[in-house]
């Protein structure tokens, strides 16, 4: 039995149409409820949040997981890549309020951004992200409604996935700066590519040929 994690969640719909579109079962899937463990066949599916799907992987409670980059990013767990399904495309993103769009020459402005206070829950990715910028900041982490942290003054700026925009717009926000393609990823455990036994390589190659 092969198992995969998947996250629970606005992905499992589009991860439900990655697996059954490379021909695994997935009727029992498409009416998960509230169940978390879901076998079908010789596959085994866990549901889990999103944040823990690359942990899970790691560390031996599945062999594949899918699962957005964004996530995968953050936790530096030791995965190995698979496929990118392009699907759940978005972008993570530095924001800010409209009026202070001036202040964010990102290239060349570095010093006068230092100190700069970043609200987001991507802790890891946003130290990365603008040490690779140059820009020494103060993070102030938040695990939801990320947006508001400007607008009460808390933050200067956020860092955060953005898809159509809108929860920006209508927070006075826009996009200063773009900095990764996030979308839904197939990802692996290291050992399991390294065995790479019958099951787990026809299911590779079937959702690889899918795609």
């Amino acid at each position: 039995m092969l198992t995969i994690a998947l996250p629970t969640g606005r992905s499992l719909d589009n991860c439900v149409k990655i697996l059954e579109t490379a021909g695994l079962p997935v009727e029992k899937l498409k009416d998960a409820k509230r169940n978390l463990v879901i076998e079908e066949g010789v596959y085994k599916y866990l549901l889990a949040k999103p944040t823990d799907v690359p942990y899970i992987v790691e560390w031996g409670g599945a062999s594949l997981g899918i699962v957005g980059n964004d996530v995968t990013e953050e936790s530096n767990a030791r995965l190995v890549h698979i496929a990118d399904t392009g699907l759940g495309k978005c972008v993570m993103a530095i924001a800010a309020p409209e009026e202070s769009l001036e202040r964010y020459e990102i290239a060349g402005n570095a010093k006068n951004l230092a100190g700069l206070r970043v609200a987001t829950k991507y802790v890891h990715l946003a130290e990365r992200t603008f040490k690779e910028l140059g820009i020494q900041i103060k993070i102030l982490k938040l695990n939801g409604s990320i947006e508001l942290a400007p607008v009460q003054g808390i933050a200067d700026c956020i860092f955060d996935v953005v898809q159509t925009g809108a929860t920006l717009k209508a927070n006075g926000l826009a996009v200063v700066k773009e900095t990764l393609d996030v979308s839904l990823h197939v990802v692996a455990r290291e050992s399991a590519v390294e065995i790479n036994e019958p099951l787990f390589a026809k299911t590779v190659m079937a959702i690889k040929n899918s795609l």
